[in-house]
């Protein structure tokens, strides 16, 4: 276990969680995780994640205030992508970089659906390990992989029973951030030669960051105050652009800016009431590139 790790699982992991935990018990709730809190419980985390939308803001720690800003966003994220999946529904999804992520247990999936999860082992095996003990079981056929996607893990993915010959949708959320550029276009590659016409992904996108002491000093103060030692784990890459990469290979693609989703959803990104940004947010959302949603036209589908 690294100093980013609470029970083998990474802090980003839990935050995401908590992030979900906060979203689900608002009165106005975008989403609904019942399994989000308990995750977070379960680790016995050395950061004080909040898991709960306060009634007063006054009442919690300012300590807590930049992990309830990134809640909010977070929420929009899971929103989005839940409504992307339910929209158009594959055979077949893989969800890259997992973590805690529970849509297996949670959405509402067709019969004969199959949810392929890559992640670390020990990542999987602890979400495993606390959704068996709350007796919570999958809503579709769920099928967990142990694999650093910064290594090959094409062969792991087609000897658990993965076709690339059946529509696949694929989901990007909370990865290319933390992979430099060579890791993120393998993984961008992978997913087009992988995919078969009639495939889907939603893709968050990562942001080229600055390589300048102002924001580096934005970071270290962000990870002071949160304790999630993003100054550490965000890769400071210049990315690929998916809707570069996936158009070269005939995919259509849509993007979606951060403000764009805020609206749709009702949603501001601000703790002020008035719906004022706070210092806080500068550089957390410098590192918010928006999404790709993006899909393979079966043959004699049409523009």
């Amino acid at each position: 276990m690294t100093e980013f790790e609470d029970q083998g699982v990474s802090l980003t992991a839990l935050a995401v969680a908590a992030g979900r935990a906060v979203e689900t018990s608002r009165p106005d709730p975008l989403i609904k995780d019942p399994f989000a809190a308990v995750l977070v419980e379960a680790a016995h985390s050395h950061v004080d994640f909040p898991t709960v939308w306060p009634s007063e803001l006054s009442a919690v720690s300012s300590l807590q205030h930049p992990l309830l800003l990134a809640s909010i966003y977070i929420g929009v994220r899971t929103r989005f992508i839940d409504d992307f999946l339910l929209s158009g529904p594959t055979v077949q999804t893989v969800i890259l970089g997992a973590g805690l992520d529970t849509r297996s247990h949670r959405l509402t999936w067709p019969p004969g659906s199959r949810v392929y999860e890559i992640d670390h082992a020990n990542v999987l095996a602890f979400k495993a390990g606390v959704l068996d003990g709350a007796r919570a079981a999958p809503a579709c056929e769920l099928i967990s992989i142990d694999a650093d996607l910064t290594q090959p893990w094409r062969a792991l993915l087609l000897v658990s029973g993965f076709d690339p010959g059946q529509p696949t949708t694929w989901v990007l959320e909370g990865v290319l951030p933390y992979l430099d550029s060579t890791a993120q276009m393998a993984v961008l590659t992978e997913v087009v030669a992988l995919s078969s016409r009639g495939s889907r992904a939603v893709i968050e996108r990562a942001v080229p960051l600055p390589k300048t002491e102002e924001f580096e000093a934005k970071l270290r103060e962000y990870s002071q105050q949160t304790g999630l030692p993003m100054n550490q784990l965000l890769a400071r890459a210049d990315p690929p652009d998916p809707v570069q990469v996936l158009g070269a290979a005939d995919w259509q693609c849509s993007e979606h800016t951060v403000q764009e989703l805020c609206a749709a959803y009702d949603r501001t990104l601000s703790l002020d009431p008035a719906g004022r940004h706070q210092p806080e947010q500068a550089a957390a959302g410098q590192t918010r590139g928006g999404f790709v949603t993006a899909s393979q036209i079966p043959m004699g589908g049409g523009s």
